[in-house]
């Protein structure tokens, strides 16, 4: 069982790597959608640093997947 069926999507922060996976997006094409595409959701970085991590809520990712499928 993975995350998404454990706890409650709202709540729940991922990684770039895993909302790329859910969207069935390479990596490449996630960071264009992020760049280009001003319904793509806001991620959260984690920490000031440059490489600081970002993270994105899944309940966001799951309502932009549908956004996507509906074009």
């Amino acid at each position: 069982m993975g995350t998404a069926e454990k706890h409650d999507p709202r709540y729940v922060q991922i990684r770039k790597g895993e909302a790329a996976r859910i969207l069935g997006r390479s990596l490449k094409k996630f960071d264009e959608l992020r760049a280009t595409d001003p319904d793509f959701p806001k991620g959260v970085k984690d920490g000031t640093a440059r490489s600081a991590p970002v993270y994105f809520r899944l309940s966001d990712i799951y309502a932009y997947s549908e956004k996507l499928m509906q074009r």
